[in-house]
């Protein structure tokens, strides 16, 4: 459907590193131009200009900032480029833009698969289709969810591809939530064309109408937002059910360039006992949580 190729030369290589431990100063010095150089180059596009461009030019813009992402350095370089004055400065239009990038995409493909003869195959052509696929396959690893519980997701966008995933790989239920109407209506489509409207609903809301839906586990999207908010409102539908596990999607060293990590006062109220940090092109570490 779009092509996009992570065997393409990057920007930075290892030449650019040479003598260098990637974990340094003179790393950071290397580094700070290319993403002062993206941060530019986006301001250059209003969120119309990127809602109107061609799937393969949106796609080709975001592997510059995704290359940046992933690259293989040090956890002291992730540290020094997310504190460094002039970078950090830049951070929320990177950000803004990262987040215009998934609601964008994920219209493009609901497009695509509601014009598709064959929508499966259209969703496994998908060029992000394997990362999410290996993020799904690890976290339900992680999770121990069974067939039989329903899985509550908040903010699950145009196309909710974790649960279509955990619907098609595991046979798990589950209700997603989000609070835009035409996102929901667009979702619902989606669902149906896939032929699993008896395994998913979606619900509009936000996270406080998680209280009138039946969950066994509460997963939080990545992106899904103001995060103080949503944990409270998580935290207050606890206190009337037995403990059900939490779960949420974050961006930890380098990754945390693409969006606001969940911060420890968004999670006051829980704690952490596990993370699952990505592996390879995944984005997202998973957390799991459980009441203080």
């Amino acid at each position: 459907m779009h092509d996009i190729n992570y065997f393409h030369e990057h920007e930075l290589g290892e030449h650019d590193f040479l003598g260098c431990c990637k974990d340094c100063q003179r790393s950071l010095a290397i580094v700070k131009p290319h993403i002062l150089s993206f941060a530019n180059q986006i301001r250059q596009y209003t969120p119309e200009m990127l809602r109107a461009l061609e799937p393969d030019a949106l796609f080709r813009l975001y592997q510059l900032l995704d290359d940046l992402a992933h690259m293989e350095v040090g956890g002291h370089l992730a540290g020094l480029i997310l504190e460094e004055p002039e970078i950090r400065r830049n951070l929320p239009d990177i950000r803004a833009y990262y987040s215009a990038f998934f609601s964008i995409h994920e219209r493009h493909l609901a497009s695509a698969l509601l014009k598709a003869e064959d929508p499966w195959k259209c969703l496994r052509d998908f060029p992000l289709y394997p990362r999410y696929e290996a993020l799904v396959r690890n976290q339900i690893t992680a999770m121990h969810i069974s067939s039989d519980c329903r899985l509550a997701f908040i903010g699950s966008g145009p196309v909710p591809m974790t649960l279509i995933l955990m619907s098609r790989l595991f046979g798990i239920r589950s209700v997603g939530l989000d609070s835009d109407p035409e996102t929901v209506s667009l979702s619902r489509r989606v669902i149906r064309y896939l032929g699993l409207a008896g395994q998913i609903d979606i619900v509009q809301g936000d996270d406080s109408h998680l209280r009138h839906l039946e969950w066994d586990m509460v997963l939080v999207a990545a992106l899904a937002e103001p995060k103080a908010t949503i944990f409270r409102h998580i935290r207050e539908c606890l206190k009337e059910r037995e403990s059900p596990p939490v779960v949420f999607r974050t961006y930890t060293d380098m990754k945390a360039v693409l969006f606001r990590p969940v911060q420890p006062e968004d999670i006051r109220e829980f704690k952490i006992v596990r993370v699952i940090r990505p592996v390879g092109r995944v984005n997202n570490t998973t957390v799991f949580l459980k009441q203080k």
